[in-house]
Parts: C-alpha cells; sequence; structure tokens
C-alpha cells in the first residue's frame, strides 16, 4: 500500500478550516461581520497587543524558571530566553514546517544555550501543561462564579467537561511517569529497529519532567506566574471585546483562556483560522454575546498572537539568534 504523502494531512486541514469559516460566514451572514469589523475601536486593539506582548514576557519568565530548574543552564539569561522564545515563534509563523512552534523553541534552545532537544521539550511540554492545569481549575472557579451570580453570562458544561477532563488527563500522565517509570523502562527496552535511537530521548525527557521531584524545585512560584499569564491573556481577550463590543464580566475572560488553549490542541485550524473560531463563537454565546461580534473577536484574536510572534524577527536579524547552526547531535 502507497504511503500518504505528507501534504495530504495538511491540506485537509486547509480545507476543514475553510469550510468552518465559510459555514459560520453563511451562518451569521457576510454584511454584519464586515461591518461589526470596520467599526472595531483601534485604541482597544492596539492596548491588546501592549498587553500580548507583556503575557508573552511573563511566560517566558516561567520558561527561564525550568530551564534553571532542570539544570538545562543553571545560569541563562532571561534575555536570552526572550529571544530564543521570539525566534522561535517567528519561524514557527513564516517558515513552512511540520514542526510546532514549540518544537522549534526547543531546537533552538538546545543549540543556542546547550542540552538535548527532548530535554528542552520537556521545559516547554511542563511550561504548557502547569498553564493548562492553572486556566482550567481557575475556569472551573470561574464557572461556579458566574452561575452563583445569575446574571445570564454561563461557561458551557461541555466546556466544563472539558475542563475536568484536561485536569484528570494531566495528573494522570504526571503519576504515570512518577510511579510506573519500571513500565517505562520495559517499553523502551522493546523498542528496536528504526525505534531504537529515541530510546536515551525519551528517558531524558521522562526524567526532566519529574523536576519537582528530582530537583527539589518549588512549585508555587511557577504556579503564581502562571496564574499571571492567564490574567494577562484573559485582558487581551478582555481588551479585543471592547474593541468589538463584547462586552463580559472578566471571570468569563478567565474561563475563555483554557477553553481556547484546548480548541487549540485539536489539528483542525490553521495559523489559528478554521475550528478555533467555531470553539469561541461557542463559548463566546454562552455568555450571552452576538453571533456577529462573537465571529468578528474570534477572527481578531489569532492576529494578536501573529502579531508577538512577527516581533521575534528583530533577535534573528540583529545576529542573536543564528538560524544556521546545525541541529546539536544529541535529542
Amino acid at each position: 500500500m502507497p504511503a500518504v504523502p505528507k501534504w495530504t494531512f495538511q491540506a485537509i486541514r486547509i480545507a476543514f478550516g475553510l469550510a468552518v469559516l465559510v459555514l459560520l460566514v453563511i451562518k451569521v451572514g457576510h454584511a454584519k461581520p464586515l461591518e461589526r469589523l470596520a467599526a472595531a475601536k483601534p485604541l482597544f486593539i492596539m492596548l491588546g497587543v501592549v498587553v500580548v506582548i507583556i503575557d508573552g514576557l511573563v511566560r517566558v519568565w516561567n520558561w527561564t524558571q525550568l530551564i534553571r530548574a532542570m539544570h538545562l543552564a543553571p545560569k541563562v539569561a532571561y534575555s536570552r530566553v526572550v529571544s530564543i522564545s521570539w525566534a522561535g515563534g517567528f519561524l514557527g509563523q513564516v517558515v513552512p514546517s511540520t514542526a510546532g512552534t514549540d518544537a522549534l523553541r526547543a531546537m533552538i534552545a538546545a543549540r543556542t544555550i546547550g542540552g538535548p532537544v527532548s530535554a528542552h521539550a520537556a521545559a516547554i511540554v511542563m511550561l504548557n501543561a502547569l498553564s493548562l492545569v492553572v486556566g482550567c481549575t481557575t475556569g472551573i472557579g470561574c464557572a461556579l462564579w458566574l452561575a452563583a451570580s445569575g446574571d445570564g453570562h454561563g461557561v458551557r458544561v461541555l466546556a466544563l467537561v472539558n475542563f475536568a477532563g484536561a485536569i484528570a488527563a494531566a495528573a494522570i500522565c504526571y503519576w504515570l511517569l512518577r510511579s510506573q517509570r519500571g513500565l517505562l523502562l520495559r517499553v523502551l527496552r522493546r523498542m528496536h529497529g528504526p525505534w531504537r535511537k529515541l530510546r536515551r530521548p525519551i528517558r531524558r525527557f521522562a526524567h526532566k519532567m519529574l523536576v519537582f521531584e528530582r530537583f527539589h524545585v518549588n512549585l508555587a512560584p511557577i504556579v503564581a506566574v502562571a496564574f499571571l499569564t492567564l490574567i494577562t491573556r484573559a485582558t487581551v481577550y478582555a481588551m479585543v471585546g471592547l474593541a468589538v463590543g463584547v462586552v463580559l464580566p472578566f471571570p468569563a475572560w478567565l474561563a475563555l483562556v483554557p477553553a481556547y488553549t484546548l480548541s487549540g490542541l485539536i489539528p483542525y485550524s490553521v495559523s489559528g483560522y478554521g475550528g478555533d473560531q467555531a470553539a469561541i463563537v461557542y463559548m463566546l454565546t454562552g455568555f450571552g454575546a452576538s453571533a456577529t461580534s462573537a465571529l468578528v473577536f474570534a477572527l481578531i484574536v489569532p492576529i494578536m498572537a501573529m502579531t508577538y510572534n512577527m516581533i521575534g524577527g528583530l533577535p534573528i536579524l540583529f545576529g542573536r539568534i543564528d538560524t544556521r547552526a546545525r541541529l546539536p547531535a544529541s535529542y
């Protein structure tokens, strides 16, 4: 049976994303979103861009803490990690690749500050997992607060199920890594042929993921920064909402952050466009927003992230990151 070309899956994603956008526009009416977009208030959009940059810088501080805690580079400068983060975001935005933005960041970090790619990937996975767990936990709390307030704003039940499921999945995965290491080693020993070369990277990855037990790292400061990034991200959404006429209680924006993050884990969007718009419209209409305003909001939000990523061209332009360097031999 002939192998399926790699571009086939990307083509399916693009086709699906376009189909979702077309269906949303047809359902809402193509004229209404254009009118609302034209009436958007640019001041709030600009304020949102400023907060997006702050959000990214705060998030990188947590990544820096994890890199130091995992002993990948105990004395790495925060400014260096900022350059790596921006360069990875820029390349993920403008360079066609099958690797995701976080994978590019792990590769750039490995060749810039040293250490195996798998270890840097563990730092990024832990960063994302902590942010997601903090976001989902806060989302459940916000849902209870909104339900108790009785002002007509509510979190969708499906979103609550997803929040609880994400927290449970993260807890189970961490328990397996911590308590079932023997099982993992037995599985690795049975990996032969081309899979054999993945044994060491997987062992390194699993070892670094247990950063709080093996390296005696204090969890509280990292969780505090993760919560701060949740607030900054929700503030970005609130700014965009004000620009397009979606005014909601701040807990509603806090609940939208993990919902949008979970939607991004599903490969049904390209550069933030596609299924993500349907997920955002679904959430915002549950809060009482009109479908038109929700769709315009959903179309603007990915541009905010793109703006942050495009700033990553600066460290490459000024030679802070050498993208011509070879990938490290150790993964």
